[in-house]
């Protein structure tokens, strides 16, 4: 199964478009992708390389316990991939807080979202905050 999550600049920031539950991700015998897309306004941008002095997605606060999420990876259409491994290991509820960094025509955008499991496995993305810096 894949979750696409598509991402537009919205008030000078990054926002993850969570309507129609978008966002949730049911427990499944398999492994989830979710995908962040560029799209609209943000369209023909790309999220920054993982090693980048802002990278495209870091964990912040707290990181969800090993095993839960593989590493997130840009990929070569512009979007950032990550994989939610539907294990059941102790820890794989709660609440953790995410930041994306995306360039976009020059100018790096940024936004801040949490993903907060529902039941074992199951997670929702909601944008809490966001900043626009100039590319360096």
């Amino acid at each position: 199964m894949t979750i696409n999550l598509n991402v537009t600049i919205k008030d000078g920031s990054l926002d993850v478009d969570q309507s129609g539950n978008a966002n949730h991700v049911p427990k499944l015998a398999n492994p989830t992708t979710i995908t962040w897309r560029l799209i609209g306004n943000a369209q023909g941008g790309t999220f920054n390389a993982m090693n980048a002095a802002n990278p495209g997605f870091s964990w912040k606060g707290t990181p969800p316990p090993t095993g839960i999420f593989g590493d997130a990876v840009p990929d070569a259409q512009g979007n950032m991939t990550m994989i939610d491994n539907n294990i059941n290991i102790q820890g794989a509820s709660g609440t953790w807080t995410y930041q994306l960094w995306a360039t976009i025509n020059g100018h790096q955008y940024s936004t801040i979202a949490s993903i907060s499991p529902r039941a074992v496995n199951s997670c929702r993305a909601s944008a809490r905050s966001g900043r626009r810096q100039p590319a360096r």
